[in-house]
This record gives C-alpha cells, sequence and structure tokens, in this order.
C-alpha cells in the first residue's frame, strides 16, 4: 500500500520499458517515488528520495524529471501539484533542489515575458527598420519557440521526402549507427529531443539533418569510413545541427515579411504549414558555413563528454581530403562545408581547451555492417 492518497499521470524512461518509453501512474511514499507502467501493473519503477536528482525540462518548461543518479531511471509527470505533493512527502530531503529549481523556472518565466516584450519592441522597430529588420529578428525569436515546432516539421518533411527504404533494424549497419546515437544522446544539448537516425543504402558519402532529431545516414559513408568513431563524429555533427536548431533557423530565413512577424509573436501556424515544404530545399542545399562551423565544435563537445575521441571526427575529414581532395564535388555531404583543413585544425584546437579526460573506442563492430553492406 502507498503512503500516498493520490495519484498522479505521467511516464518513465527505463531500458527495460518497450522503445525506452511508458506511460504510468505515479505515487509517493516518505521514502521513495513509485511508478506503475500502464496498462495498470504491467511493471514498477522506485526512486529513493534520498537518492533522487531533480531537472525540470519538457517543451513546456513544467515537466519535473526524477532520476536516479545514474540516470538509468527517469520517472516524470507535469501534473500540477506534483511537485508541492513531492516538498511534503520528501519531508524537505528535496527542498534545496526544488528551490533551485523554481528559481530557475522563475528566471526561464522573466526571459519569457522580455523576450514578448523585445517581439513588441520589435513591431515598432519594423516602421522604422523595414524588411531586413523584421526577418532578421524573426532569426532570433526562433531560439524562443518549443522544440515541439522543430519536431512536427521534421516528421512531416522526412514522410514526403522520397527516399529510398530504409534498411532493416536488425541490419549491422543499423545496429551500428543505433549504438552510437545510444551513446551520444545523454550528452545531447537539448537532452529530451528524441533523435530518429535511419541508414538508407546509397553509395553517396552523405548523412544529413531535419529538424527536431531526423538524421539520415547513407550507406556510402558507412563504406568510407575506417573505424566506428569516424562515424561517430560525423553523427555527432548532425545531431548537433538538430540541437543548436539550424534547422528551424534555416526554415525560417525562407519565409516572407507577413510568417516573420507571426514568428515574433508567436504564432507558429505558418511557420508549421509551410516548414515541411521548406526544410527539404533549404536544409539539404547546405547550412551556411557558420552554422557548420557550430555543428563541427557541438559535435566535438558531445564526442569528448560520451569519451569518444574527437579527433576521430577530423580524422575523417583526412580521409576525404586524401581521397577526392579539398571540396570535392561528387561528395555531397561535404560539397557546402567548409574546406578540409580549416574544419580539421578547428577541432584540433578545440579540443585542445577540454578538459582531459580517457578516451574509449566504440565497441561496435564496423567490419561487420560494411561486410553485411557488401
Amino acid at each position: 500500500m502507498f503512503d500516498s492518497y493520490e495519484s498522479f499521470q505521467g511516464g518513465v524512461f527505463h531500458a527495460s520499458v518497450p522503445e525506452g518509453r511508458a506511460g504510468a501512474s505515479i505515487y509517493l511514499t516518505h521514502s521513495e517515488i513509485v511508478a506503475k507502467t500502464q496498462p495498470e501493473g504491467e511493471q514498477t519503477f522506485s526512486i529513493r528520495l534520498s537518492e533522487c536528482q531533480l531537472d525540470l525540462g519538457g517543451a513546456s518548461g513544467r515537466m519535473l524529471f526524477c532520476r536516479t543518479p545514474d540516470r538509468s531511471l527517469t520517472i516524470f509527470c507535469e501534473e500540477k501539484g506534483f511537485a508541492q505533493a513531492l516538498h511534503q512527502d520528501a519531508m524537505g530531503t528535496l527542498s534545496e533542489q526544488l528551490s533551485n529549481l523554481c528559481m530557475t523556472q522563475r528566471r526561464s518565466e522573466n526571459q519569457f515575458r522580455f523576450w514578448v516584450m523585445a517581439s513588441a519592441v520589435l513591431l515598432v522597430v519594423l516602421c522604422v527598420g523595414g524588411y531586413y529588420g523584421v526577418l532578421a529578428a524573426s532569426r532570433a525569436a526562433v531560439h524562443a519557440l518549443p522544440i515541439s515546432v522543430d519536431e512536427k516539421i521534421g516528421t512531416i518533411a522526412m514522410q514526403s521526402m522520397d527516399l529510398e527504404e530504409p534498411l532493416d533494424e536488425e541490419h549491422p549497419a543499423n545496429q551500428l549507427v543505433a549504438g552510437i546515437v545510444d551513446r551520444l544522446k545523454p550528452h545531447a544539448a537539448i537532452r529530451e529531443m528524441d533523435f530518429n537516425v535511419v541508414v538508407v543504402e546509397s553509395d553517396e558519402v552523405n548523412a544529413f539533418a531535419l529538424p527536431g532529431g531526423e538524421i539520415v545516414v547513407y550507406t556510402g559513408l558507412i563504406e568510407q569510413a575506417e573505424s566506428a568513431e569516424q562515424i561517430a563524429g560525423v553523427i555527432a555533427h548532425e545531431m548537433s545541427h538538430a540541437t543548436l536548431r539550424h534547422g528551424l533557423q534555416s526554415v525560417s530565413q525562407s519565409l516572407g515579411i507577413i510568417a516573420a512577424i507571426q514568428i515574433m509573436i508567436g504564432d507558429v501556424g505558418g511557420l508549421l504549414a509551410l516548414g515541411s515544404e521548406l526544410a527539404q530545399e533549404s536544409i539539404l542545399t547546405g547550412y551556411s558555413r557558420g552554422a557548420e562551423t557550430e555543428a563541427d565544435l557541438e559535435g566535438a563537445r558531445m564526442l569528448h563528454a560520451a569519451h569518444i575521441d574527437p579527433k576521430s571526427m577530423a580524422e575523417f575529414f583526412e580521409l576525404l581530403k586524401e581521397q577526392q581532395g579539398d571540396i570535392p564535388g561528387v561528395i555531397a555531404w561535404i560539397s557546402t562545408h567548409p574546406q578540409h583543413a580549416q574544419r580539421i585544425e578547428n577541432i584540433i584546437n578545440y579540443e585542445k581547451t577540454l578538459p582531459k579526460v580517457e578516451y574509449h573506442l566504440l565497441d561496435l563492430d564496423l567490419s561487420a555492417a560494411q561486410q553485411a553492406l557488401k
């Protein structure tokens, strides 16, 4: 029997749950947070309050995540009153964490109010600054939009793309990519972003990212790589495009003046209506070189955090440079990117600024994946 007479609706992240996530009924005791997955009673999980680590996030910014110290289990809930009940039942155990989260939320709300006020001011600037000023302001306002906007655009764009059939989930190449994503995902800048990576059979040495974490990797890239770590470098780069929201920025830059004003005042209906059509055209033709450099360095940070040597990314660029020369027109993934030599230098110099850690090779079988593609 649970000490709490009130239950809350939320969910669970855990490796034993199908697809890693399930809805759950949540109960509180004086010593534990207990979650029973739905349908009722299917699985039961618990976290001791004395070990619980709290985070606040989700698309609304009000989702309370309760995690174990090793982050293997997360119980989450967005219901009003859950945090207060947790505070009462924990009898002070979580007071400091809850207080810090409350302060963080207030700062976020203040920032949101600031951006609302700033957007109103920018509407006045429209009369003075004109067309290009508004477009620039809309690009800045993109960062205040919820991640759900990226995800909707990316999902619709992916569904409408004329891609070859993806490899079966059990294919060694798909297993290789999935293993890399699992290793990198905990270190992504937006932890709640769900990455959906598919491997498509093609001779192109190519990979690209759509908004919201939709990523496509071509088998030609896997065949050219000399190590799983090199592929991890490419995937980290593409995941970084998603978390840095380069796709949404690229789409917003393709919109007209009316849509730009809508973005500034928080109306994303036009963006969602046109975004899926523009995502393919604006993103697949290439991000700006500034965005590519940002993705290189953010990808290097993710690799370092996952204890994968960031130089593996630079090694892949060096491999392509030796095979094809600088800026090869036949390699789609590289054609719009900065020069190989400059990218290699940037990554190596950035890696020197990071704290010293011990790097580990990925326990993934690249040779099996490459053999299966022949």
